[in-house]
């Protein structure tokens, strides 16, 4: 599929879509993470690369607050900005990002996470799909699959409307089955989900998402999502088979190089140059 062609400047383009990855260097669990090494390059070149070849991205560019980071991105090749060091989380350096003259075109804006070398183009494409069928923003979610992933609060858990609106996000083990435990059958089924944090946005979904104030549900969950659900905002999620989680030990970062000398992405094509 041709890619459009970048928004005229000064024109608002509703239907062109913007990859921005964050990549901050001052991670707590894996400090420096963006620049990590894995299979050889810096773990922000294989999120990158991948990201750059998805035919559901018009565009993709990095955002980071490091200018180490902007000049291994030069030497791949890639887009990059320098943005401001005090952003808390990447919603709000991605609405910063679309401020800038020449993403200000971009409708459709995908927040890719800089710590998710195996990113799949139909996550992404998934939760596009549900900004064009009308929702503010859109996610994706996986069956919850066992009790302990269902009880562990490390696990992001969320249920949905009818029409497959997010009704609340939580750590907690929701649904709640009051008078026993779930079956597997359940687990595996689309009432039991887990969160897998891809988001798309409409632009004016991004930027009125980062000027609300942080709300009491997200600072008792310590989830960022509610902000923007406690607010009115509407949060389409689909629901796409299991995805290999991100980056954010060097017990991951273990794994993730366990998983390259296989030769194979879970469930997906060999890995190669790209």
């Amino acid at each position: 599929m041709p890619r459009r062609p970048s928004p005229r400047r000064g024109a608002l383009d509703t239907e062109a879509v913007l990859g921005i990855i964050p990549a901050r260097m001052g991670s707590q669990r894996l400090p420096g993470k963006p620049l990590q090494r894995l299979g050889g390059r810096p773990l922000i070149e294989w999120v990158w690369r991948r990201a750059a070849s998805f035919a559901v991205l018009d565009a993709c560019v990095i955002a980071t607050d490091a200018e180490s980071v902007v000049a291994t991105a030069r030497t791949m090749g890639a887009q990059v900005v320098l943005t401001s060091p005090l952003h808390e989380s990447g919603t709000s350096r991605a609405a910063e990002v679309v401020t800038f003259e020449a993403y200000r075109g971009y409708g459709i804006i995908v927040n890719v996470q800089g710590d998710e070398p195996f990113i799949r183009e139909s996550d992404i494409a998934a939760a596009v799909a549900e900004v064009r069928a009308g929702h503010d923003i859109g996610t994706v979610a996986a069956p919850v699959r066992s009790a302990g992933a269902w009880r562990d609060p490390a696990v992001v858990k969320v249920t949905r409307r009818r029409d497959g609106a997010a009704l609340y996000f939580s750590r907690a083990p929701i649904p709640y089955t009051r008078d026993r435990e779930p079956t597997t059958e359940e687990l595996a089924g689309p009432g039991f989900l887990r969160h897998i944090g891809v988001y798309a946005y409409t632009r004016e979904a991004l930027l009125a998402w980062s000027r609300l104030p942080a709300s009491q549900l997200e600072a008792t969950e310590r989830l960022e999502q509610l902000r923007a659900l406690e607010a009115g905002l509407s949060i389409g999620v689909a629901i796409v088979e299991e995805a290999e989680g991100g980056i954010d030990t060097a017990a991951d970062l273990a794994r993730a190089e366990a998983i390259l000398k296989q030769g194979m992405e879970p469930g997906l094509s060999p890995i190669g140059e790209r």
